[in-house]
């Protein structure tokens, strides 16, 4: 009796070790240009970025709750690095009176570098708000 209680006691901690080995975080991480996390009102934020011939494309995409979410405030910015850090081309900022919001811009005349679009996503509930940022991959002009 002893002997089988041994067996299934390892067989449980064998099997708990297991799982635990392949167990998810319980936050994701970005995923292409996408915040995967868990916040009150907002479901997903992403920036994309595009250049072709000197012009950037920026893309900032929220969706919030549709239950919760009752207006997104946009900034969307194109910023350039230099060196380590990164200095801000342009900005633009855009209200959305519902649960999602797709904000897109260009900038023409980019100088040759190295790009990427930050976006500042301020989703309320109400009164209350939680403002969440992401960036865009990088891309080269």
């Amino acid at each position: 009796m002893k002997r089988i209680i041994s067996i299934v006691l390892s067989l449980l901690m064998f099997t708990s070790l297991t799982l635990t080995a392949f167990a998810e975080p319980e936050l994701d991480t970005p995923v292409n240009e996408e915040i995967i996390e868990e916040y009150s009102y907002t479901q997903r934020v992403s920036s994309t970025l595009s250049i072709s011939n000197k012009i950037a494309n920026c893309k900032s995409t929220v969706f919030g709750f549709s239950t919760l979410a009752t207006k997104i405030v946009m900034t969307q910015t194109l910023q350039k690095k230099n060196g380590n850090s990164w200095t801000n081309v342009t900005s633009w900022s855009k209200t959305f009176n519902t649960w999602y919001g797709v904000f897109q811009n260009t900038k023409s005349s980019l100088s040759s570098g190295t790009y990427r679009v930050k976006t500042v996503a301020k989703v309320y509930s109400g009164a209350n708000y939680e403002t969440i940022t992401t960036y865009s991959t990088t891309s080269t002009c």
